[in-house]
């Protein structure tokens, strides 16, 4: 378009200086008379015998005018292409104008095609979802009634005529008969309303989600059985009535809470147990507002809740009225029918009483065990508790790669003692000679009375030397004078025998006894000593014979 307008400028101002060029030349240029031009024709020998004497004249003038004539050409020359650019612009934009239009209708076209096969390939879906579908559908006319409807709805209006075999022509109450519907399809066939809600058909005891829908002139009617629902519904219903009084009426106290802790139902106990009484209703109350200290460490708590763990502890002590209690309690997060936390379920059990009723029992059995796993005149572990630490610390010494030593002490001068001083006096000696022995050893070592004047001792050591040391140190405790009820005796002694393991045994049995023997060498020594047991003698294995 723009070089279109600068072509024709550019024209313009071409012809306009042609113009202006010829009146130049007229006023420059000596234009002869007609006389002169006539006069000097008739003396041109060349041209005065010319046939056309008009026309010869005319091609004098313009032999003897040429500039003029070359821009009377020039001129033409300008006009001519003018009209010939003029026509070309004019044809081309026809052309391109045609071009457009050609190219509009051929879209047109596929878009018309397009269109058909897409209405075409819609109405066909449209066929296949009318006839298989589950859902009813009918195509009702509002004054001639049902035009087209599908094999569910015939099946639901057999159900109320059994002899029907079509639906067409047929008025909608023999499908449904319900007076929500039948106004809904007036309104959509003459006011082209939509409408959606549920119609009750109570004599075949059903209930239908229906959509009624304007179709053209006619009426899309779909319709879905929802019975279950209510069904469903009235199910929950009784089945909320039922869990409120399981929880109510229960005889330990439990609540059930939302997602947020608020209040749902709660037993009659609950808020007796919990001092709870005089908070008003705690239905849709926040738990933790009004007993902040139980359970503790909500945010703990809460975090493991989430992850569907359910949480308890046996004993808890928390503060109720200002009076220290023990409750025993669990949590079980539940969860909705989509899944999703719906809250929680709150059981718990005052304790008290029983946990003290435990304590009791615990010292009871304390006492027991000690009467039967102690030595009742030292207070020192008996002869059956010695074997079963000696069994413990054996097997904690093969799984550890340990040592550990069993000596074995029989007293020397006891029976002196006895036959001197009395029974009484050797009691006496007995008990005081357990705590000399309790002062050589560690807390984590055992000294036990096996009967009469024998002791026995399991200690953990590194290295031999270790059993030594402690030997020595009992040698000097024992050696010690005694007061005996004011009589002074020093004329008791220990021979003690030393049993390694592995080196000597590796059951308890093995060492005690090779212990034992160790301890009769040391007597045999002269007493007031010790010494450590013999390796065991290897039997040679004898080959088959």
């Amino acid at each position: 378009m723009l070089r279109k307008i600068l072509f024709r400028l550019l024209a313009a101002v071409g012809v306009m200086g042609l113009v202006a060029l010829t009146a130049s030349g007229f006023v420059l240029l000596p234009v002869p008379s007609g006389a002169a031009l006539l006069a000097a024709y008739g003396q041109a020998p060349w041209l005065s015998g010319f046939p056309y004497y008009w026309l010869g004249f005319g091609v004098y003038l313009l032999l003897n005018l040429w500039p003029l004539a070359l821009i009377l050409l020039l001129s033409l020359l300008l006009a001519w292409l003018w009209v010939v650019r003029a026509q070309d612009d004019e044809t081309a934009a026809y052309m391109e104008h045609a071009h457009g239009l050609e190219v509009a209708l051929r879209q047109a076209r596929e878009q018309a095609e397009f269109a058909g096969t897409a209405w075409e390939q819609m109405n066909i879906k449209l066929d296949e979802l009318f006839s298989h579908t589950a859902e009813l559908m009918l195509v009702v006319h509002p004054i001639s009634g049902i035009r087209r409807g599908n094999a569910p709805a015939l099946a639901l209006a057999k159900r109320a005529n059994p002899g029907l075999m079509t639906l067409e022509g047929r008025p909608l109450q023999d499908v449904a008969n319900a007076e929500s519907l039948l106004s809904a399809v007036q309104r959509a066939a003459h006011a082209q309303q939509v409408w959606q809600g549920e119609v009750q058909l109570p004599q075949l005891g059903q209930w239908m989600m229906t959509w009624v829908l304007p179709f053209g002139n006619e009426v899309l009617v779909m319709m879905r059985d929802v019975s279950n629902l209510h069904q469903a519904n009235g199910f929950m219903q009784s089945a909320e009535l039922i869990l409120r009084q399981v929880i109510e009426e229960s005889v330990r106290p439990v609540a059930l809470f939302d997602a947020d802790w608020r209040y749902m139902y709660h037993s009659y106990k609950w808020p007796e147990v919990l001092g709870l009484v005089g908070k008003g209703s705690l239905i849709g109350q926040e738990h933790w507002s009004i007993c902040p200290l139980f359970p503790a460490n909500k945010g703990v708590l809460q975090q493991q809740l989430a992850s569907g763990q359910m949480l308890g502890l046996q004993e808890e002590r928390t503060q109720v009225g200002g009076q220290e209690v023990v409750f025993s309690w669990f949590i079980r997060p539940w969860k909705d029918a989509g899944g999703r936390l719906g809250g929680y379920i709150f059981g718990v059990q005052d304790v008290t009483e029983l946990q003290k009723l435990k304590q009791q029992v615990a010292v009871a059995e304390d006492h027991e065990n000690q009467l039967a796993y102690a030595d009742t005149l030292t207070g020192l572990p008996n002869r059956q508790l010695f074997n079963d630490r000696l069994n413990v610390a054996l097997a904690q010494a093969y799984r550890n790669l340990g040592k550990l030593a069993v000596l074995f002490l029989d007293l020397d001068g006891f029976k002196g003692v006895n036959d001197q001083l009395g029974h009484a006096a050797g009691d006496v000696l007995l008990k005081q000679v357990a705590q000399r022995l309790k002062g050589c050893v560690r807390d984590s070592d055992t000294i036990a009375r096996l009967g009469g004047d024998e002791f026995t001792m399991i200690l953990n050591i590194r290295e031999p030397a270790d059993a030594e040391v402690v030997a020595n140190k009992v040698l000097v405790a024992i050696r010690a004078p005694y007061d005996l009820n004011g009589a002074r005796v020093d004329t008791v002694g220990t021979s003690i025998g030393i049993a390694l393991y592995p080196q000597h045994g590796a059951q308890a049995a093995d060492l005690l006894k090779a212990a034992d023997a160790a301890m009769y060498e040391a007597k045999q020594a002269g007493k007031n000593t010790y010494r450590f047991a013999a390796l065991p003698i290897a039997v040679p294995k004898t080959e088959a014979s």
